[in-house]
Formats: structure tokens, C-alpha cells, sequence
């Protein structure tokens, strides 16, 4: 098609967080010089479920780009944008000031 994406898109698993977080903080050491780089962090952790929405951390432009964005998920009714977000996997580049 010819297409090229304004930004890259990374899906990262890994597995250890019970055991104190090992694959997030490796990750996180391994890519935080190009913090500059990431737009936002997102983490899924709650299992299976019916999904309502999405919880987020940022800047109130941010929110505005996030709220727009779930609008396009009024058919499935999953619309909600929460005022916090945290989680293991995502705690170092929020901390560094990534939205999440």
C-alpha cells in the first residue's frame, strides 16, 4: 500500500513481575536514553474482563488526545478515561515523566 506510520508502535511482553518487576526494570535500563522518543506508556494487567475505559496519568493536553481517541470506541462502549493510571511495568518511564 505504500504506507508509512507517523510513529512507531511497540508491543512489549515479558514476564517476572511478581518476582520484583525483572522484565520492566531491564527493559526500562535498556531503552531509557531514548526516553525522549516515547509518547506514552500503557499497561494491561487485570486478566480477562469487560473493559469500560482506560485509566490515565498526563498532562491535561494529553487527557484531551486520550479522550478523543477513546471516542472512536463508542461501539463496543469502552469510552471511559480514569484520572490515574499506575502499574509495575510502567512506574519508571511515568516516573520519568511518560504519560501513562
Amino acid at each position: 500500500l505504500g504506507l508509512r506510520p507517523k510513529r512507531t508502535l511497540r508491543l512489549v511482553l515479558w514476564t517476572g513481575e511478581e518476582q520484583g518487576g525483572v522484565g520492566a526494570k531491564q527493559y526500562y535500563q535498556l531503552h531509557k536514553e531514548n526516553i525522549s522518543n516515547f509518547d506514552i506508556v500503557m499497561e494491561s494487567d487485570e486478566g480477562t474482563f469487560t473493559p469500560s475505559g482506560l485509566g490515565f496519568a498526563g498532562s491535561a493536553e494529553a487527557r484531551d488526545i486520550v479522550k478523543e481517541i477513546m471516542t472512536l470506541l463508542q461501539p463496543i462502549n469502552v469510552t471511559a478515561v480514569y484520572d490515574t493510571a499506575d502499574g509495575t511495568d510502567i512506574a519508571y518511564w511515568m516516573r520519568d515523566g511518560v504519560p501513562g
